[in-house]
């Protein structure tokens, strides 16, 4: 099932948090976290990772959001 941005809240850059999309099919992601992105599914709500600026602004669903 695939998770729905419910919202995205900005935080003040975080170097020392890891962003939760830093992986293989994120691996550009980089810098500071800067925001917590709340997601729903059919399964949970309120799922929070932590993102950088660059899955921001390379995620279509959160740029749509």
């Amino acid at each position: 099932m695939k998770s729905v941005i419910a919202a995205i809240d900005p935080v003040a850059p975080d170097n020392t948090l890891k962003c939760s999309m830093h992986d293989k099919t994120s691996p550009n992601c980089s810098g500071p976290v800067v925001a917590e992105v709340t997601f729903d599914d059919a399964g949970s709500t309120g799922n929070h990772w932590n993102v950088c600026q660059w899955w921001l602004d390379n995620t279509p669903e959160a740029q749509q959001f």
